[in-house]
């Protein structure tokens, strides 16, 4: 037997893929080509149904136009304010010869700061000062806020009306009706007050910076009081008669407080704009373009997604066994068992 025989022979008793190459790594997996999404099958959905698409945007449309117009204008009033300087004549000297004493007193009287656009926002969010304007204005606020519950010509509430909001129910919408927006860079303070009657609305925005003059004004002559019983306590306790010369500035300074808080009116803040009575085409609300426009979007698209959802259900039941269609609609409770 020759060598080439011998050769051949060897190959044909090997094991397959014994003289075939090893690789390092296995050969990489192309996975099988998905389904494209065609568009062209998109489309022919739409156009198959594209009477239920039309027809639902089209009652959206009419509805969203009924539901517009039969919505009450509300209007808007709105004031700017700004915090009024106050003029400091106690000297920082002044204060630190007094020691400690100064410092009390420097707190007291409030050098350094005055009214602030924080404490007007706080203020005027609170429940106590849209309380205090309920109980002074309430024959004005009932009838503007709870207008078909309030018998206007008895000026009492309804007979129909078997428990009346109580004063914590109002208060809590005075809150919601009112808008206080903070302008730090431009030091201003904004009031908005929404209401469907415009001339009610300018009211309320006069009710509110008059009672935030108000409860700042009490709060000082408040303070002033006491400010001037502690230091004319101090003055007959100290015999240095410079130091009592020292405390009968701030002594001054607290009553030219005083005063400018009896004559200040608004007291603490200026009025930069003051409310007016909006136009009756001047409304804030309802957007009732924005509202239809928003509507027929909206139904547009729940309009296709129901179309690609019958053309599934369609396609489900030509390919399915009817048997495994029929138990998928019974555990769905689509129709009644026999």
């Amino acid at each position: 037997m020759t060598n080439d025989s011998k050769e051949n022979n060897s190959k044909q008793t090997q094991a397959p893929g014994q003289n075939q190459p090893q690789y390092p790594y296995p050969p990489p997996y192309y996975p099988e080509p998905e389904d494209e999404i065609n568009l062209l099958d998109l489309l022919i959905v739409l156009l198959k149904h594209k009477l239920l698409i039309i027809g639902i945007v089209f009652l959206t449309g009419i509805g969203s136009v009924i539901y517009a117009l039969s919505l009450e204008n509300i209007y808007r009033s709105e004031a700017t304010i700004i915090p009024r300087a106050e003029e400091k004549s106690a000297m920082p000297s002044a204060l630190s010869a007094l020691g400690g004493l100064g410092g009390i007193a420097g707190e007291m009287l409030g050098l350094g700061g005055g009214g602030s656009l924080e404490r007007f926002e706080t203020l005027l969010n609170s429940r106590i000062i849209s309380k205090k304007i309920y109980e002074k204005h309430k024959n004005d606020i009932l009838p503007a806020i709870y207008e078909e519950d309030w018998d206007a010509t008895n000026n009492k509430w309804a007979a129909d009306v078997e428990e009346p909001p109580t004063i914590q129910d109002t208060t809590k919408i005075l809150t919601e009706l009112l808008s206080v927006n903070t302008d730090i860079k431009k030091g201003n303070l904004s009031i908005k007050f929404d209401l469907k009657d415009p001339t009610m609305a300018k009211k309320m925005v006069e009710y509110y910076l008059v009672e935030l003059s108000d409860t700042l004004r009490e709060e000082t002559l408040k303070d002033a009081v006491e400010n001037q019983k502690f230091l004319s306590e101090q003055i007959e306790k100290t015999a240095d008669v410079l130091l009592k010369e020292k405390i009968y500035a701030l002594l001054a300074k607290e009553i030219e407080k005083e005063t400018f808080a009896r004559a200040q009116n608004p007291y603490s803040f200026q009025i930069l704009d003051p409310p007016i009575i909006s136009d009756l085409d001047k409304r804030v609300k309802p957007k009732r373009r924005l509202i239809c426009m928003l509507s027929v979007i909206v139904a547009f698209f729940i309009a296709v997604f129901l179309a690609f959802f019958i053309e599934y259900i369609q396609n489900i039941k030509n390919s399915e066994d009817p048997e495994r269609i029929e138990r998928f609609q019974d555990s769905l409770k689509l129709r009644n068992r026999e």
